[in-house]
């Protein structure tokens, strides 16, 4: 967590969200794979997970972190995950009912990005074969369609864990 925290503490965003996913994965034992299943994230430890929110918001003022994250997707009507990709400033082309998401790479590692921006790569990488079959260029989520069922599985691991802003 020391890395995490120098990194966040320097404002090194993207650092940090490749840090915070390789303590994700470790965490389920997952070190093999470079993405987090609905079911990987369904077993991410609490500790874990409040630990993370804690370094992230402390070091953005609340801009940042799972919990700020889960209070989004609340507001923006559960279901919604087009919405909620949307505020958060994931989206790169929104032409509804169709959207895409951004590439990983282009996301905004600053605090001048939308709240809730970040931590996003526990999102973003996914197995080649999905990435395919959502439209993503085996390359992750970029330029892919929206999962809800990452997105819902985390969520409800962050209810479940009793996040709050």
């Amino acid at each position: 967590m020391a890395d995490l925290d120098n990194l966040l503490a320097q404002q090194e965003w993207q650092a940090a969200d490749q840090v915070t996913q390789a303590l994700l994965l470790q965490s389920v034992q997952q070190t093999q794979e470079s993405y987090l299943s609905p079911l990987a994230l369904a077993q991410i430890p609490c500790s874990l997970l409040h630990q993370l929110n804690y370094r992230w918001q402390s070091a953005s003022q609340g801009w940042f972190g799972f919990a700020k994250q889960q209070a989004i997707y609340t507001s923006s009507a559960q279901s919604d995950t087009h919405r909620f990709c949307q505020q958060v400033g994931w989206l790169m082309v929104d032409l509804k009912p169709l959207a895409f998401l951004k590439f990983y790479e282009f996301l905004n590692f600053s605090l001048k990005s939308p709240e809730g921006h970040l931590p996003a790569l526990w999102y973003w990488q996914t197995s080649w074969a999905e990435s395919l079959r959502s439209g993503g260029f085996g390359t992750g989520r970029g330029g892919a369609f929206a999962d809800p069922s990452t997105l819902d599985a985390m969520m409800l691991r962050l209810s479940r864990c009793s996040l709050q802003e």
